[in-house]
This record gives structure tokens, C-alpha cells and sequence, in this order.
């Protein structure tokens, strides 16, 4: 029996023997991110708002730009005076000749609190008929550029 015992005790220390010895490392990961504030247009890279045919009285048009602007990101909206401005007037050119036709061009709100929700710019363009009555027929046409600074 002790002889059987011995063999049985030979057996699992040799066994043990086989597996291997090693103890799992570990470390600590930290992880980093920042986030930077901005804010991204949600439309095409351009908004096409047309007067259409103007033939007496004052007409006005709007159009919304949705924008995105990352939560506590504080934003001002800014338009370009357009290509044809007379100081700080806006003017759209006439395609086919010399013309110019002054307009309005405000955006609503011009500043605010980004929430990380859509946020929409209201632009209303103006043209006044006394503005317009006396000038040459034709199509007229302007670039502005709108900016959301954050």
C-alpha cells in the first residue's frame, strides 16, 4: 500500500510538474478624448432662395439653414456682403447687363448656445419696389456666404 501510495503522490507531483507556471499581468488603460466645439450644416453645401418675378410692392422670402452645433459651443452666424456689394449694400447683379438691385439679407438668430440639437437659421432676403421698379429688365443674381463661427 505505501508503495501504491508513493506512486499515486509520484504521479501528481510529476503532473503538476507539467502545467505550466505563469501569473496574468495586468495594467490600468486610461482612456482621453476631446471633444472640440463645432458646428456642421445639415443642408447641401448651398440654399437657393428666388424672389421669382417681381411686379409691384415690397417682397420678402426666407429659407432655413439647419445647423448642429455641439452642446455649450457658443456660435455667431455671419453673411459675406455678397459679390456686387456698394459698401455695405447688398446688390444683386443683372446676368445679361450692368444692372444692380440692392436687398436686405438678415439671419435670425445671430448668435446663441449650441444644445446639440438642430438649431434652424432663419433667412429673410428683402427686395423694396422703389428699389427695384426703375431698374433694367432682367434676371439678377447674388452670392453670399453664410458662416457659423463657434
Amino acid at each position: 500500500m505505501a508503495a501504491r501510495t508513493h506512486r499515486l503522490l509520484s504521479a501528481l507531483l510529476l503532473g503538476s510538474l507539467a502545467l505550466p507556471l505563469h501569473a496574468a499581468a495586468t495594467a490600468g488603460l486610461h482612456m482621453h478624448i476631446l471633444v472640440l466645439g463645432g458646428c456642421t450644416f445639415l443642408t447641401p453645401d448651398h440654399l437657393v432662395m428666388d424672389f421669382g418675378a417681381l411686379n409691384g410692392g415690397d417682397r420678402s422670402i426666407s429659407a432655413v439653414a439647419p445647423v448642429n452645433c455641439t452642446s455649450g459651443t457658443r456660435f455667431t452666424v455671419r453673411l459675406s456682403d455678397g459679390l456686387y456689394p456698394a459698401g455695405t449694400q447688398r446688390q444683386m447683379a443683372q446676368q445679361n447687363g450692368s444692372g444692380r438691385l440692392p436687398y436686405t439679407l438678415v439671419a435670425d438668430p445671430q448668435s446663441g448656445l449650441g444644445n446639440g440639437g438642430n438649431i434652424d437659421i432663419r433667412l429673410t432676403a428683402t427686395v423694396r419696389q422703389a428699389d427695384y421698379a426703375n431698374r433694367p429688365v432682367g434676371a439678377y443674381s447674388d452670392t453670399v456666404v453664410l458662416t457659423v463661427d463657434p
